[in-house]
């Protein structure tokens, strides 16, 4: 076995290193929860921390914290927890923290010092910007064993990670950090400040703006899904209604050049194994500050318009336009060459086979505006009481028909 040396890009038998880990003698609780848990950069006061969070103190303002718990429930006596939840709010005296962040406006009551807060979410992310990355970064400059063509231009104070590949007349920013194994294809424009995580796949002229961050195994810039057939195929005679002219012989799928790029604005964020395929013609284009989860996929020629939101697993159909702000929830499917309004929400497992309205909320398969969706969802579970209803009715006006019969055969004999 191997293992990299100290800064030299070389391999280093493993044997030869100079410390060795002992997995047993190793105290896992104290591990865990230095991992688990935050260390503040410093010693800071609840004045501090108020200020960093934006908070109001409830008590010593001047009490000193130097790390917050994963969670409340899981706090010693030395850390500061977050308490956001209605029902963990209820529990508050169960949390051993020596102070704790609270919403406004919840009414808690604790002998416990307390930070006020107005937006919980917004306070959890200035505090974890705050405090010391865990990662590991390549150090500035180029690895040894990177590989970059000769015709790449470098911005300043860049860092280029172990096997990263880069491909000719690319040219990437200055603080921009590509860390292992990325591959990045020739003619491809990389901006300032960008944080390319391990296994990213980017393609031939792809472009990718300022401070982009890219997690693991993002792809950028593969073939769009385009095929056509030299006659009409089975599927495009069924779609046209058709019900003869069906063949089973030879009707080969010729792909469709693709000639377009992918074009990532400014503050985005791709999510790990997300895919955004390059345009046919023109690009697959995805407006600024815009967050796209995990294993999503965008396809050929999609646009993506300002601070949109998509969920993992969602899918994208080719030539779909999203507006800005709108929200695609996980597992999502969107049909191709849709047009998605500005600050519309499409819900989770939703299925979009026709455009979406600005502002409007749609749920279920086929989608449907969500008002009409739970309309329908409280009519079908009325269903089983109007089939009893239903069926006692059916009872009633037999044994009425029955009465009525045998009156009449009554009155005939008269």
């Amino acid at each position: 076995m191997f293992a990299s040396g100290e800064g030299r890009g070389i391999l280093t038998p493993l044997g030869a290193l100079r410390h060795v880990f002992d997995w047993q003698a190793m105290d896992k609780e104290l591990y865990y929860r230095e991992k688990t848990g935050m260390k503040l950069p410093m010693e800071m006061t609840l004045a501090q921390v108020a200020a960093i969070i934006g908070g109001r103190v409830q008590g010593p303002a001047d009490l000193k914290v130097s790390s917050v718990a994963p969670s409340p429930m899981q706090a010693s006596s030395k850390d500061l927890a977050f308490i956001f939840e209605k029902e963990l709010l209820k529990r508050i005296d169960e949390c051993k923290a020596v102070a704790i962040i609270v919403p406004e406006g919840v009414g808690v009551e604790s002998d416990r010092p307390l930070i006020f807060v107005e937006r919980p979410t917004l306070a959890i992310q200035r505090m974890l910007s705050a405090a010391p990355s865990q990662r590991h970064y390549p150090p500035k400059g180029v690895h040894p064993t990177a590989i970059v063509d000769e015709s790449v231009e470098l911005g300043a104070e860049i860092s280029i990670g172990p096997y990263v590949v880069i491909g000719p007349r690319t040219k990437i920013g200055a603080h921009t950090r590509i860390m292992a194994s990325t591959v990045i294809g020739g003619d491809v424009v990389i901006g300032d400040n960008c944080l390319i995580h391990p296994a990213c796949l980017i393609a031939d002229a792809v472009i990718i703006g300022n401070r982009v961050t890219l997690q693991q195994g993002a792809n950028l810039g593969s073939d769009g899904f385009g095929y056509v057939t030299e006659r009409p195929s089975n599927m495009e005679l069924k779609i046209a209604g058709k019900t003869e002219g069906f063949s089973d012989s030879p009707n080969p799928l010729l792909k469709i050049p693709q000639l377009g790029t992918v074009v990532v604005e400014d503050d985005c964020e791709i999510g790990s194994c997300a895919t955004i395929d390059r345009g046919t013609l023109g690009a697959t284009f995805i407006g600024a500050g815009s967050k796209i989860d995990n294993l999503v996929m965008v396809a050929h020629n999609c646009h993506i318009g300002r601070e949109v939101i998509v969920v993992g697993q969602a899918a994208i159909g080719g030539s779909t336009k999203i507006g800005d702000r709108a929200v695609v929830a996980g597992n999502a499917g969107i049909k191709d060459h849709t047009t998605i309004g500005k600050d519309a929400i499409v819900s989770a497992m939703a299925g979009v086979m026709k455009d979406i309205p600005a502002n409007d909320v749609q749920v279920g398969v086929p989608a449907i505006p969500m008002r009409e969706f739970f309309t329908q969802v409280a009519h079908i579970k009325r269903l089983p009481k109007m089939t009893s209803d239903m069926r006692a009715l059916q009872k009633r006006v037999t044994e009425l028909e029955k009465l009525l019969l045998e009156k009449s055969l009554s009155d005939g004999k008269k």
